[in-house]
């Protein structure tokens, strides 16, 4: 019984020399630094080696799709924040939770930002009622928190106004605003 034992903790000490004593790469190791912005708000910036982020709060559908939730996107630090930076941020986030949206255009009208989506997939089809809300929810929302000069976002489908089997919105219209 003591040899069968004394075996095994033997294999075990040679398979971890083996497969887990190394020391980290410093390359790999995250550093966050906060970091004030031009309105004197710290925000933190991540960096692992060479590559630094920036944290960009947006929404995204829960799992259950029962709810709007916020989530954080990271960004490389560099980028300027845009409304095409936070759209496709909320894409990414909507594709962790198998809701695959299809944006095919962002438009800056003056202040109000409109996001044309692909009429032939969510949130124009392929979707509840619900889950459609809480998709363009999470665009409009994203969008007015993370972009100061924008005062509305205004959807459209295919470059119209915006029409699927739940909601229609003609075209120019704001379907939220600051």
């Amino acid at each position: 019984m003591k040899r069968k034992s004394g075996i095994i903790l033997v294999t075990v000490l040679v398979l971890c020399m083996f497969t887990g004593c190394k020391k980290p790469s410093e390359d790999k190791v995250p550093t966050i630094t906060p970091t004030p912005d031009s309105s004197g708000i710290v925000s933190p910036k991540v960096s692992v080696g060479a590559f630094k982020t920036s944290e960009l709060p947006i929404y995204t559908v829960s799992g259950d799709f029962a709810e709007l939730t916020a989530v954080t996107a990271l960004v490389p630090a560099e980028e300027e924040i845009t409304e095409t930076v936070v759209s496709e941020a909320v894409v990414a986030a909507l594709a962790d939770n198998a809701i695959y949206v299809k944006v095919n255009d962002i438009i800056k009208e003056d202040t109000v930002v409109v996001v044309d989506f692909d009429g032939s997939a969510p949130p124009a089809a392929k979707v509840s009622a619900s889950v459609e809300a809480l998709i363009l929810d999470a665009f409009g929302q994203s969008i007015l928190d993370n972009v100061t000069e924008c005062s509305g976002v205004g959807f459209s489908v295919d470059g119209e106004g915006y029409v699927s089997g739940h909601f229609e919105f003609e075209k120019g219209s704001v379907y939220m605003r600051r």
